[in-house]
């Protein structure tokens, strides 16, 4: 078999290839050289001796020698010094004709009587102002204090009872409104009232029969009637009746000063009841009369309110 000559280029090729790669290869191994890694030592392991301390302080004693080695440790001369270190150190000699006597310090007078006297005055004066001025910075929460109760005791402005009650037309207009509401509730429960001398066809028969009821079972208790006037023998009372007759309450409005008339009244009331149901045509649940109890001449008439 003949080898072509592109088989052999190939073949060169190739073989110039790796050289050059091993070429390569060793010139960056030369310029960089690897180090070795440092081999770790094992630690080394000690003993250790725990001394105490007391022993430790007992045995340690300071050595015969300490001064000689204070002295070896000195610059300078030194008379107890035995060694040539501290000698070599001593200074050079002065001559006496270079050296200058020192100029003596004048002496400071000594301070008179008068002037102490002054300064122990003055140390007095400051010793006084501050106290003074303590005394003023402790007395500060008491004035505070006094400000207070002073402030405390000024008395209030009193308001006129005048200011507080409303005028005229306002308490008209409250009642208009009050009116108003009361007959709007009427109609909402069922409600009425009515006074006991009432010329309506509706409730007349019913108040004449109810007034028959009253003055079957009342009799005023004894008084002297003749002290007291006429409207002091008067009692108003309010009485509500329920749909089936039975007797709703007792209210007194207006009480009289004479008890005996309050009393009886009530006691006739709860003696007449249970009245007669209201009528159906009333379409109501319960109804209130308004009727007074009074003493005329030794006699016993019912009003309207």
């Amino acid at each position: 078999m003949q080898i072509n000559s592109q088989q052999k280029r190939f073949v060169l090729s190739l073989l110039l290839s790796v050289v050059i790669h091993v070429l390569l290869y060793t010139l960056i191994d030369f310029a960089h050289p690897e180090k070795a890694l440092a081999q770790k030592q094992p630690p080394q392991v000690m003993d250790v001796v725990l001394l105490d301390p007391e022993q430790a302080a007992k045995t340690k004693k300071p050595p015969r020698d300490a001064k000689t080695i204070a002295n070896k440790s000195a610059q300078g001369s030194s008379q107890q010094a035995k060694d040539d270190t501290t000698r070599v150190a001593k200074a050079p000699a002065v001559s006496k004709n270079n050296t200058k006597e020192p100029t003596p310090e004048p002496k400071k007078p000594a301070p008179s009587k008068a002037l102490a006297k002054s300064e122990d005055k003055r140390m007095k004066t400051l010793t006084k102002k501050g106290s003074a001025q303590d005394g003023e910075v402790n007395d500060q929460p008491s004035k505070l204090k006094n400000q207070k109760v002073e402030k405390s005791s000024v008395p209030e402005k009193v308001i006129p009872l005048a200011n507080l009650m409303p005028s005229s037309m306002a308490l008209s207009q409250l009642s208009r409104d009050f009116e108003r509401e009361r007959r709007l509730k009427q109609m909402l429960s069922k409600e009425a009232d009515v006074p006991i001398n009432t010329r309506e066809a509706k409730y007349a028969p019913y108040a004449h029969a109810l007034v028959q009821a009253l003055e079957e079972q009342w009799r005023p208790g004894e008084a002297d009637y003749q002290k007291y006037t006429d409207s002091q023998r008067r009692s108003m009372m309010r009485i509500t009746i329920e749909h089936n007759g039975e007797l709703g309450g007792v209210e007194i409005l207006r009480p009289s000063p004479v008890a005996q008339i309050n009393e009886s009244a009530v006691q006739a009331i709860h003696a007449a009841a249970p009245f007669r149901p209201l009528p159906g045509s009333w379409g109501l649940d319960r109804v209130s009369f308004y009727l007074t109890f009074e003493v005329v001449n030794d006699r016993f008439v019912f009003r309207t309110m």
